[in-house]
């Protein structure tokens, strides 16, 4: 039977890259997107077979539609959760709609589609590209932190729940550093934005697909990219009041590097 992998946010960047390594390891991959033209841009360009399907993560029907879809090509042995927003504002500039649509994108998207991934999986391994914000505070990304890390609580409560159940599906998570995407060229001219740029460079996305294919064949359930980051991270967040202090002197550090800064 044909090893089947879905990918969500997979028009452009991250999604695209993972839909490629996928696909020149054999499988036939699902490509979604919201933009379905960009969906099927990526799946035309793949080595193997591929179909492109639109997808909105927000959707939970959508997701179990595309699930049963998947299903019916051969078995569901990988699904990647990679569909995700980057919103950055000081917490009393952020608008309704944008709280609203990055918590419902990058929290639910990753709830439907693992729920929908289990339900058709009998084996295999669900990827979740999260975010090193997920780690700790970050001021400026407020809103996108919280919900990359409700986002990471979820995935490592159902790695364990899978585990306890003897299910043979595992729910891993990748929390790369900021990643030179679109993403993150839209936001660049930000100043709430400063804290993407307070690593020594931004992360290729062919880093991070490399990272997410080496979790897939290995046994690591949580990779930071780069490791070190993921350190301070947690450390800033058991010490919140040196963070008060700290943390907008990094923002600094980040705000001369920022394009545009």
């Amino acid at each position: 039977m044909t090893d089947v992998a879905v990918v969500t946010g997979a028009g452009r960047g991250i999604g695209a890259g993972l839909a490629r390594a996928l696909s020149e390891r054999g499988l036939h991959v699902v490509v979604t997107d919201v933009d379905g033209a960009a969906a099927t841009r990526t799946a035309d360009a793949l080595p193997g077979p591929a179909t492109a399907l639109p997808l909105d993560v927000r959707d939970a029907g959508a997701q179990r539609s595309v699930a049963a879809a998947a299903a019916d090509l051969g078995e569901v042995t990988v699904w990647v959760n990679n569909a995700g927003v980057l919103s950055t504002a000081p917490v009393w500039d952020a608008t309704d709609a944008e709280v609203t649509s990055t918590v419902e994108i990058n929290t639910l998207g990753v709830v439907h589609g693992c729920r929908a991934a289990v339900d058709v999986m009998r084996r295999g391994d669900i990827l979740n590209v999260v975010s090193l914000s997920g780690l700790g505070p970050t001021p400026g990304l407020a809103i996108y932190g919280a919900s990359k890390a409700a986002a990471l609580s979820y995935v490592q409560a159902l790695h364990i729940e899978l585990g306890g159940a003897r299910r043979p599906i595992r729910c891993l998570a990748l929390c790369p550093d900021a990643v030179s995407t679109e993403l993150l060229r839209a936001v660049s001219d930000r100043p709430s934005s400063a804290l993407l740029f307070t690593g020594p460079r931004v992360l290729g996305v062919d880093e991070v697909v490399a990272a997410g294919i080496a979790m897939l064949d290995g046994k690591r359930e949580l990779r930071v990219l780069p490791g070190w980051r993921g350190w301070l991270t947690r450390t800033q967040s058991m010490l919140p009041v040196a963070a008060r202090t700290l943390t907008p002197m990094v923002a600094r550090i980040g705000e001369r590097r920022r394009p545009g800064g």
